[in-house]
């Protein structure tokens, strides 16, 4: 019975490890019938399963336009593409538009630009100088913002820790590189590890326990004090 016991436990702890393998899925852009890659930055989409990979099309409409999408696509869908593909040109046509390119990818997000691996699919290159960030209202969590936008320029992400009703709530969106250096400097001249951002009392009551920002793709979705401690100076006579 102990033999029995042990591989039962073994077994289950088998399935359990693939089943929990299978649900976390790749991160990918996700577009429809867009004139240009960069159109692709401001929305994604995750994968339901391990048995899912990113792509990207790129077809010519009569008009001879071309025309981008991108998503989530089944590993079996991405394999006839890619053999389909082989050696050819265009991948398929119809009698409006023509597939020119269809390619799909499995690597995490590039590590340099945070844009996730279709972005560089049929020989697109993004462009890397726009901050993206995620925006959302009065989230529980940083990491569940669903909603990413492109900032203005001059702009980059922020995320702020603030008491809201009796509660601990979190608010990400884009914020200006001075307001930011402010912020930077009043870490900088408070004790290492003790500096929690400015409180200050807004028209609705609410406070503002913590205030960071950061410069990379959808970096503002995370814990605001962890991301105080690696904050950019981007003006060395506010913050320097």
């Amino acid at each position: 019975w102990k033999k029995m016991n042990m591989l039962f436990t073994v077994g289950v702890s088998i399935l359990l490890t693939f089943s929990l393998s299978c649900v976390d899925g790749l991160t990918c852009l996700s577009c429809k019938g867009v004139a240009d890659i960069n159109d692709c930055l401001s929305s994604e989409a995750t994968c339901q399963n391990s048995n899912e990979e990113c792509y990207l099309d790129k077809t010519i409409l009569p008009s001879l336009q071309a025309v981008f999408s991108a998503g989530c696509r089944s590993k079996q869908v991405c394999d006839l593409f890619a053999a389909a593909s082989a050696g050819k040109r265009e991948t398929s046509r119809t009698k409006r538009t023509t597939v020119a390119c269809a390619e799909c990818c499995t690597t995490s997000s590039n590590n340099s630009t945070g844009i996730p691996c279709n972005g560089y699919l049929c020989k697109q290159k993004p462009k890397t100088d726009i901050t993206t960030c995620g925006v959302c209202d009065k989230v529980a969590d940083p990491t569940l913002c669903s909603v990413i936008q492109d900032c203005p320029p001059n702009e980059v992400c922020t995320s702020e820790l603030i008491f809201a009703n009796n509660q601990l709530v979190h608010r990400l969106g884009c914020e200006r590189k001075d307001v930011c250096d402010v912020t930077l400097k009043g870490y900088k001249d408070a004790h290492p590890g003790q500096y929690t951002g400015p409180k200050r009392k807004r028209v609705d009551g609410e406070i503002v326990i913590c205030s960071s920002c950061c410069d990379t793709r959808t970096c503002n979705m995370a814990d605001c004090k962890s991301l105080i401690n690696i904050q950019p100076c981007y003006n060395k006579t506010l913050c320097g």
